[in-house]
């Protein structure tokens, strides 16, 4: 049987930066590494927030991103 450990986490602020000559939305993301495993999503959510008007576009989204290591 497999198993996973976290290895690291890395927070992405997705910005809108404008819109194409279509009017579709552009995007451009800023990521953050080495942030703690441990952290909440709760956590995560407020930093980006605190963040977001230090930034020159709006935030957009806010993701997690994890990497895990399998071994069996």
């Amino acid at each position: 049987m497999a198993t996973s450990s976290l290895m690291e986490t890395q927070l992405r602020m997705v910005l809108e930066v404008g819109v194409d000559e279509n009017g579709k939305s552009i995007f451009r993301s800023k990521n953050f590494n080495n942030v703690k495993t441990s952290a909440t999503p709760d956590a995560l959510f407020a930093v980006a927030l605190a963040l977001a008007p230090l930034q020159q576009h709006n935030l957009f989204a806010v993701e997690r991103n994890d990497s895990s290591d399998l071994q069996a």
